[in-house]
């Protein structure tokens, strides 16, 4: 005869899932405090100043368009004023993670063809350029600027937030001395009276000033005082930072410096734009931020980029990642006294106007676990996930001539099963089915072998026989060290291998009804 014996193990995948949780917010219909501003509203406080201009004016826009400013170059070049111009070609945007798609690159060969008609007047130099601003009659008494967050486009002027602050004449002076640099310096091309793009060297050498603690930069690999800025802030951060801007950069060293601070207790809030692409998803590219315990608010439109602790900031041109506080050209503006009341009126009004907050809850394992839950996974936005409870996952039975080796051989079927399940080169483990959109997870799964061990008939004759541990016996010419059959009994399974291996005889069971 045979008994059968049922060998199970119930394995539970660690937790390894954020509960990312999304709340739907009602905004609020409030006034833009004066530093926020469409980029229309910019158009119509810089077209009048270009036009103005006496002798000569700077303009620097990652993105320009024909609408903005050129017709009131035009008319600054018609009274014998100059202009000097700095943008990004299409081709180059995609370092900044923009659009560089076939109709941006048309439009900007139409552009060209419009600044060459102006050549005479106007000089345009194309290169790693993603600052922003506006300088009349930089190096005369009655110089004004301003430096602003949006691109001189269409798109910005009518939809997104920015801002916008008047500089000082001392900014006004020493962001004209850094522009002079960067224009001759790290240009790669310059427009043509045709509207070809030629590389034309630098006619002299020009001095990059020292750094500034008020206006700050990012020239090339030169300079970097505004990753500088940027560091010092995040660092000294003891109670709140806020930050809030359009690109960001997973795993930068800067947004790493700010998880460990929502790890240390510091209230960390993330203001982004709002958007449904996948690679801009804020559970996609800030989910380590999520992890640590920062609150994302989506605003929609928004393009302005601040960064402040509870004491100062700054507010400026760069995106949160290396393509602006590494390389390229950025120009931000330290905070303090009544411009930093301005920013907190502007991160006030955000809040008031953010559509959605995203948060991280906990991770999902088998001590939270909760049936038919469903959440969302940082890495992909786009699949929901759904909790189920249980599933067994089959085994081939196992036959062997001894209980010994039997259990062996289950044994090492179980470790081979958990070891699947464990190192299985799916992420998400194999404790997930998908289908479609959905994703199925399993708290637990039921590993199950069903063995059929021999045995060994029970003498009833020799009451003797000690029936709960193991018992050397004979039987059909061999040696036996026999058991009771306790299903679960581990620790009785183990004495008698224990023994066997001692005697170097195989385990049975004993059969109560020979």
């Amino acid at each position: 005869m045979s008994r059968r014996l049922r060998l199970s193990a119930d394995f539970a995948p660690p937790p390894f899932l954020p509960a990312i949780r999304t709340d739907a917010l009602l905004p609020k219909v409030e006034k833009k405090p004066p530093l926020l501003r469409t980029a229309g509203q910019l158009e119509q406080l810089f077209g009048p100043h270009l036009a103005a201009t006496k002798e000569t004016a700077v303009i620097s826009s990652f993105l320009l368009s024909r609408e903005t400013l050129i017709d009131a170059a035009e008319v600054a070049h018609g009274r014998g004023a100059r202009t000097y111009w700095l943008t990004c070609d299409a081709r180059l945007a995609q370092m900044f993670d923009e659009s560089t798609s076939a109709q941006r690159i048309k439009q900007d060969m139409a552009l060209y063809q419009e600044f060459g008609l102006l050549a005479e007047a106007a000089v345009v130099r194309i290169g790693s350029f993603h600052a922003k601003f506006l300088l009349v009659d930089p190096t005369t008494p009655n110089r004004k600027g301003w430096l602003t967050s949006a691109n001189l486009v269409s798109a910005a002027c009518d939809q997104n937030v920015e801002f916008v602050t008047e500089l000082t004449g001392r900014e006004i002076a020493l962001l004209y001395q850094v522009t002079r640099y960067a224009f001759w310096h790290e240009a790669n091309t310059e427009v043509m009276t045709d509207g070809s793009l030629k590389s034309v060297p630098c006619p002299v050498q020009f001095p990059l000033p020292p750094k500034d603690a008020e206006l700050l930069w990012t020239v090339g690999t030169k300079a970097h005082s505004l990753r500088e800025a940027a560091f010092e802030i995040v660092e000294s951060a003891k109670s709140s930072l806020t930050l809030c801007g359009y690109t960001w950069q997973q795993n930068h060293p800067l947004l790493m410096k700010v998880a460990k601070k929502a790890r240390e207790g510091v209230d960390v809030r993330i203001f982004v734009r709002e958007t449904n692409e996948a690679k801009r998803h804020p559970t996609k590219v800030l989910n380590a931020l999520l992890e640590a315990g920062a609150k994302i608010y989506s605003v929609p439109g928004l393009h302005a980029k601040f960064l402040l602790n509870e004491r100062d900031g700054f507010m400026g041109t760069a995106n949160f990642a290396a393509k602006g506080l590494d390389d390229g050209y950025e120009i931000g503006l330290r905070l303090r006294d009544d411009r930093l009341e301005q920013a907190r009126a502007a991160l006030s009004w955000m809040q008031n106007a953010a559509t959605e907050e995203i948060s991280f809850q906990s991770l999902i394992g088998p001590a939270d676990f909760q049936s038919g839950r469903q959440f969302q996974h940082p890495a992909r936005p786009e699949i929901i996930y759904r909790l189920e409870e249980r599933r067994a996952l089959p085994t081939r039975q196992l036959v062997a001539s001894c209980a010994s080796k039997l259990a062996a051989e289950a044994q090492a079927e179980l470790d081979l099963a958990e070891s699947r399940l464990a190192q299985t080169k799916n992420p998400r483990g194999e404790w997930c089915t998908e289908e479609g959109l959905h994703v199925k997870l399993y708290r637990e799964i039921n590993v199950s072998v069903e063995m059929s061990a021999p045995t060994v008939p029970l003498k009833l004759r020799d009451g003797k026989l000690p029936k709960e541990e193991p018992q050397l016996v004979k039987h059909a010419g061999k040696r036996w060290v026999t058991i009771p059959f306790s299903e679960g009994d581990t620790a009785l399974m183990e004495a008698a291998l224990a023994l066997a291996q001692k005697e170097k005889c195989s385990v049975a069971y004993w059969d109560k009804n020979p």
